[in-house]
């Protein structure tokens, strides 16, 4: 019974806070989403840095759209792979929450818009002849740009559309997307304190191979399913002491979170698929290999 108070008085203590991040990124899906989508295909050249930039904000909106945006060929690999490594999805408004973790977000945010904006770019030079095609140059491609900005979509896979009522956007849907993280975190306390207390620390971090360059590997396997609660998980493992600041970013840089799934069910090409999908693997792993070895 004591770890389930325990459990449930920590994970209470950051409601307030993870209500008023959610509602400010509904804020800034509903009024500003329609506008970074448009500029980031109009600016392609520039579209890892662009993407980079957006895409830390901390929500998975901006990576769905992305997706949808490559899919139909308007930007390039690298901005695809700018966007879903510098993604941050739910660890953002988390660590926010945690007063003694607060000084790290920033951190975070930069070492991760960095490691995109460096990866993107280069992909991108390798791989021109990858490069998505320019906006306007054919009929079909403005025609699929504006099906894809018209139905954007924000955090959860909900459409964001000016038509929709003020007070679902900017009131019903941050209040669900808060409780659900809530019980996300809830659950993944109660799990971890249990777990903690009957398998002991040590062993823990053993099956998490602590201590060792394999962990951001792991972590970024994890990073990669295409859920939510995959950067609940490790930002609740970090917060706990069980994996490292490296393997934390590892998992965070190759979490894309719903625009992974976008990409997997939309993108035809499967041999493309799995390429992508190995490049944010692989760059992601090394990105946690090194910054462990640094903050060693």
């Amino acid at each position: 019974m004591n770890l389930l108070m325990d459990a449930l008085f920590d994970t209470v203590k950051l409601l307030p806070l993870l209500a008023a991040v959610y509602f400010l990124v509904s804020f800034i899906e509903y009024y500003c989403g329609e506008r970074m989508g448009d500029f980031l295909a109009h600016f392609n050249m520039f579209g890892p840095v662009i993407g980079a930039l957006f895409g830390c904000i901390p929500q998975c909106g901006f990576s769905v759209l992305a997706a949808a945006l490559y899919v139909k060929r308007i930007v390039s690999v690298g901005t695809l792979l700018a966007v879903f490594i510098s993604t941050s999805d739910e660890a953002v408004p988390i660590l926010l929450s945690i007063p003694d973790k607060v000084h790290l977000v920033g951190t975070l945010i930069l070492i991760k818009v960095t490691i995109a904006i460096i990866a993107g770019m280069a992909i991108d030079f390798i791989l021109r002849s990858r490069r998505a095609i320019k906006l306007g140059q054919t009929v079909s491609a403005r025609a699929n740009y504006e099906d894809v900005i018209m139905g954007h979509s924000g955090c959860c896979a909900h459409d964001v559309d000016k038509k929709r009522s003020k007070i679902k956007s900017l009131l019903i849907h941050p209040l669900w997307h808060t409780a659900k993280i809530f019980v996300f975190l809830l659950v993944l306390s109660i799990i971890l304190n249990f777990t903690l207390n009957k398998i002991g620390e040590e062993r823990i971090g053993t099956v998490f191979l602590n201590g060792t360059v394999f962990q951001p590997l792991l972590a970024s396997i994890i990073g990669l399913i295409p859920n939510c609660f995959a950067s609940v998980l490790l930002a609740g493992l970090f917060v706990k002491g069980t994996i490292s600041f490296g393997s934390m970013v590892a998992g965070l840089c190759s979490g894309a979170g719903l625009g992974m799934l976008v990409f997997i069910k939309e993108n035809k090409n499967l041999k493309d698929t799995f390429f992508i999908i190995g490049l944010l693997a692989g760059v992601s792993s090394l990105a946690g290999v090194v910054i462990q070895m640094i903050k060693k």
